[in-house]
């Protein structure tokens, strides 16, 4: 069993809950904290939640990039409601905090849409905050842009209409860029920071599957 400690920041839905599962499972780290709105007693073994500003001593960081006040991509049975929800507003704030709390690699996860994934917009940093998580003294920085799921039925008009245009883009998908399941997203995640170098790194969903074949 390492000594290390490992921090999951959006820990939501099937993917955030595969990969909780899978760091508990696995014996990479003596304990897991997930971050949370609040403290809780779970009664799992090495596993702890944790506020932004109370943060333990850390090693490695798992972040999952989601969209803002995006209700579906929590679980309908409310197992991750005290988790925190990680999107561009808060997620240069939650990097900033964990590499306080002495992390000093990162693994985000940051999902793009089908079209992006056939042009050249997913193979560098997307987007000024994720400039400026780079620029945080990291050893290293892995970013995983695996291809957005569509989300759940939807109430409203709107929300449906942008449901089937997530399926139609799904279906636009080469058979080239893998579309993994949330389990096989967490053993990636995984072995990315297990196979961590120094520097930035950005894997686009084309590049992920090596990482399932080196899996142990």
């Amino acid at each position: 069993m390492s000594s290390g400690v490992a921090l999951i920041a959006g820990a939501v839905g099937r993917p955030g809950e595969a990969l909780l599962n899978r760091l508990l499972a696995s014996s990479d780290y003596r304990e897991v904290v997930v971050l949370a709105e609040g403290q809780m007693a779970l009664g799992l073994p090495r596993l702890r939640l944790a506020e932004r500003h109370e943060l333990p001593q850390l090693d490695d960081v798992f972040i999952l990039l989601g969209e803002a006040d995006d209700r579906s991509a929590r679980s309908f049975y409310g197992r991750d409601a005290p988790f925190v929800q990680v999107h561009l507003a808060n997620l240069l704030a939650v990097a900033q905090a964990a590499v306080a709390a002495g992390a000093r690699r990162l693994v985000m996860i940051s999902p793009t849409s089908a079209w992006h994934q056939m042009g050249s917009i997913h193979r560098g940093l997307g987007d000024s905050t994720e400039l400026d998580v780079a620029q945080l003294p990291y050893e290293s920085v892995i970013v995983l842009r695996p291809v957005r799921q569509g989300g759940r039925s939807a109430a409203n008009l709107l929300q449906r209409f942008a449901n089937f245009y997530m399926s139609l883009q799904m279906l636009m998908v080469p058979r080239s860029i893998p579309q993994l399941t949330s389990e096989q997203l967490a053993r990636v995640a995984l072995q990315a920071m297990r196979s961590a170098k120094a520097g930035i790194s950005v894997l686009s969903a084309g590049q992920l599957q090596p990482l399932l074949t080196d899996d142990r």
